[in-house]
């Protein structure tokens, strides 16, 4: 009697504690798996060298005190909100042929909260375009919206009273995203 009990226990056992661990017969068993990916906030620009060429501008300076314009166009690739300031670079961002320069001028448009409505003419005082005291653009990240426009409009001018030398003038303007 005492093997028949002993016996007996261990069918009980054997259903309640292993047999649910073994599947019996046909059937299916399905698990769910959660999968987590990380994207960080980040910001760039659609190249990381732009180009304005002479044949971009509204035509070349053919007599004093002359204007001409351009506009760069770009797209920022961002998933965060952005403070974009200007510095120059080549030429201190002033259109320069050897000893001549032009009278150069700048702007911001497109995406940034705050666009400007007239032109800054390149330099680091006061509220000239590249003083980053006071002159930089905030670009506000809307969820959904992964690229925005920004704008560098630029215009060169001619001295009022004296004919500039003729030639290409060159400078470099570097425009920075920081978050």
């Amino acid at each position: 009697m005492l093997k028949v009990k002993i016996a007996s226990a261990l069918v009980i056992l054997f259903a309640a504690v292993i047999s649910p661990l073994v599947a019996w017969g046909a059937g299916s068993v399905a698990t769910v798996i959660t999968l987590t990916g990380t994207v960080d906030a980040f910001a760039e620009w659609d190249s990381a060298t732009q180009t304005i060429t002479a044949a971009n501008w509204t035509g070349h300076i053919t007599a004093v005190n002359q204007s001409r314009t351009v506009t760069g166009a770009y797209h920022l690739y961002t998933n965060v909100t952005v403070t974009i300031t200007p510095t120059g670079s080549t030429n201190s961002g002033i259109l320069t042929n050897g000893t001549q320069t032009l009278v150069t001028e700048y702007q911001i448009t497109g995406g940034v909260d705050t666009p400007d409505v007239g032109y800054k003419v390149a330099g680091t005082g006061g509220s000239q375009f590249f003083e980053a005291a006071v002159n930089h653009y905030h670009l506000t990240h809307v969820s959904g919206t992964g690229v925005y426009d920004v704008n560098l409009l630029a215009r060169m001018s001619s001295p009022a009273a004296s004919a500039p030398d003729s030639g290409d003038y060159t400078c470099g303007v570097t425009l920075t995203a920081t978050w």
